[in-house]
């Protein structure tokens, strides 16, 4: 298997645009007000650290996964433990976006299908793609989609440019200070980077070289998208009212009439976001299922898909409320991306430089 730049490029805009604008706009407006969107181009300059840390480190390793070079570091037992986290955090990511977006279809779209219906076709797209094609397939797949979603974006920032009012926007900084823009960009910043997806699939880049550049360029355009979709919404609704919205950037399409002619945009924009959503979750399963037969030190990674599938779909029907969503969050922010983003990648990466040096200096 294997990935070229632009698929790698496109794999990071696809999953991470979907994510971001349907799940993190509301709660960087509730911490930031109406400099969410300067929270969201702070975290998106945090972001590009991150990502600079978590691929230069593959560099280091090439044609090595996290789980493959991590036991070459530290060993079969302590580099087991340490991939550990990553095979949990993988699964309860996939169950969590699984049932947000569920949840979301549920509520806008098909609201007398029963929910566990919408979960089943949902996975079962996922599954078809990963068991298929695997990691190319959905890079291909990314390519396809990708530039679909940006130009659907453009065009609903266009197209609501008349319900614009620039007073939403004031004042800018004095309200939130720093101190309340910062908080809200801590959030962003840890999805921007992604959910250390990088740390495993630069192993599959065709021309590692590459890497970094695609991967920053990447994170770069996610973050224009997503800062500018904030920008409109609040543009449109108001921080206040925004705040209140669970998915405010579906709503803020709702709101598109030109003439009294073109409405019921957001039909076509849910059509093309089943589709990132699909990828994204493909992307999720394919690196769980992966990295797990890695750890095993099996070589038919699929074999895990069939495992991982039937975990992930569990615990999507098992959240009982949206309170487990706001406490999948705080874990996110505080502990889970702190340990598995920062921490373990900077242990990993000064371990291969204390090592390449001391085999130098003999």
């Amino acid at each position: 298997m294997k990935l070229s730049g632009s698929q790698l490029f496109w794999i990071i805009v696809t999953t991470q645009v979907v994510a971001m604008i349907g799940l993190r706009i509301s709660p960087a407006i509730v911490e930031a007000k109406q400099d969410a969107w300067l929270s969201m181009l702070l975290g998106g300059g945090i972001a590009v650290v991150l990502t600079y840390l978590v691929v230069h480190l593959s560099m280091l390793h090439p044609k090595q996964s996290l789980a493959q070079y991590s036991l070459t570091l530290l060993g079969k037992w302590f580099g087991r433990f340490i991939v550990l986290p990553y095979l949990i955090a993988w699964h309860l990511l996939s169950a969590v976006l699984l049932r947000s977006f569920a949840d979301f279809l549920h509520l806008i779209l098909v609201d007398r299908t029963p929910l566990w219906v919408i979960i089943t076709l949902l996975l079962g797209l996922s599954v078809y793609m990963t068991y298929s094609a695997g990691i190319t397939g959905i890079g291909r797949f990314c390519e396809l989609m990708g530039p679909i979603l940006l130009l659907m974006l453009i065009v609903s920032f266009i197209l609501n440019l008349g319900s614009v009012e620039w007073r939403h926007l004031l004042p800018v900084y004095f309200d939130s200070g720093w101190a309340g823009i910062s908080k809200g960009s801590l959030a962003p910043a840890f999805w921007f980077s992604g959910p250390f997806t990088l740390l495993v699939i630069v192993s599959f880049m065709h021309t590692p070289q590459k890497a970094l550049s695609k991967s920053l360029l990447g994170v770069g355009v996610t973050v224009l998208m997503v800062s500018t979709s904030t920008l409109m919404v609040l543009l449109v609704f108001g921080p206040n009212l925004a705040a209140k919205i669970r998915f405010s950037y579906f709503m803020y399409v709702r709101t598109i009439n030109i003439f009294n002619f073109i409405q019921n945009v957001d039909i076509f924009i849910m059509f093309i976001w089943i589709f990132g959503v699909c990828a994204q979750l493909s992307l999720y399963l394919f690196i769980s299922s992966y990295e797990t037969a890695k750890w095993f030190i099996v070589k038919d990674w699929r074999k895990f898909s069939w495992l991982g599938t039937p975990m992930i779909f569990i615990i999507a029907i098992l959240i009982p409320n949206e309170t487990i969503f706001t406490s999948y969050d705080q874990a996110w922010s505080t502990v889970i991306f702190p340990v598995c983003g920062i921490g373990i990648p900077l242990l990993l990466w000064t371990i291969t430089v204390i090592k390449r040096k001391s085999m130098k200096a003999v």
